[in-house]
């Protein structure tokens, strides 16, 4: 994604990439504000374009986010996705989930926050769409804990439970360490958790 903010208000650029441009904008907008606090008008001067542009392509303030909530969930989830199909039973194959998320953020790493962000709507489209997404990602948790636990010889639902509970806490804790240290590439975070998992194994 280019952060060129002159061609965005330019003629002669195709709305699919126009659009992607206002997207791109608008997610770090959202990230550092929250929906709550973000500004069809904030967003609008990070883009360099007017407000009616922004709402003719996407209808509302609403509509925006929606977009940029599937931008990032979906792209995030569907690495996610792909790394689960190719990891086998061991702790340290956990590694390939941990780089899925962190290169799926790599363009844009604060969009994290978006997908957590507390001061989203709670009914309607966004939240519909924000549960869903939270559903997916439960659901990849679970089931490689459930795989897990099973190759281990145990089949408590319970304990696959809290397994994916605790995994998905580790998975936000690194991504947040990585958000406090913006010079850590992907590629180093995901080094440093396969050190940090051989260490544990070891």
């Amino acid at each position: 994604m280019s952060s060129a903010v002159a061609t965005i208000g330019t003629k002669g650029v195709p709305r699919a990439e126009r659009e992607e441009q206002i997207v791109h904008f608008a997610v770090g907008e959202f990230a550092t504000s929250g929906y709550a606090g973000a500004s069809v008008a904030a967003i609008a001067a990070r883009a360099g374009i007017s407000k009616p542009l922004i709402y003719q392509y996407f209808g509302s303030k609403e509509g925006l986010f929606l977009a940029c909530l599937h931008s990032v969930a979906g792209a995030l989830l569907d690495r996610l996705e792909a790394a689960e199909r190719n990891v086998d039973d061991s702790v340290a194959s956990r590694i390939y989930a941990l780089q899925a998320v962190f290169e799926a953020l790599e363009p844009q790493r604060d969009a994290w926050r978006l997908l957590y962000d507390p001061s989203m709507p709670t009914t309607g489209e966004i939240a519909a769409a924000a549960a869903d997404y939270r559903d997916r990602t439960r659901a990849i948790a679970a089931s490689g804990s459930s795989r897990f636990l099973r190759a281990r010889g145990s089949r408590s639902r319970l304990d696959a439970s809290a397994l994916s509970a605790v995994w998905m806490g580790i998975v936000d804790s690194a991504v947040v360490w990585w958000l406090d240290h913006p010079g850590e590439s992907a590629a180093d975070m995901t080094r440093r958790c396969e050190r940090l998992i051989a260490a544990v194994l070891s």
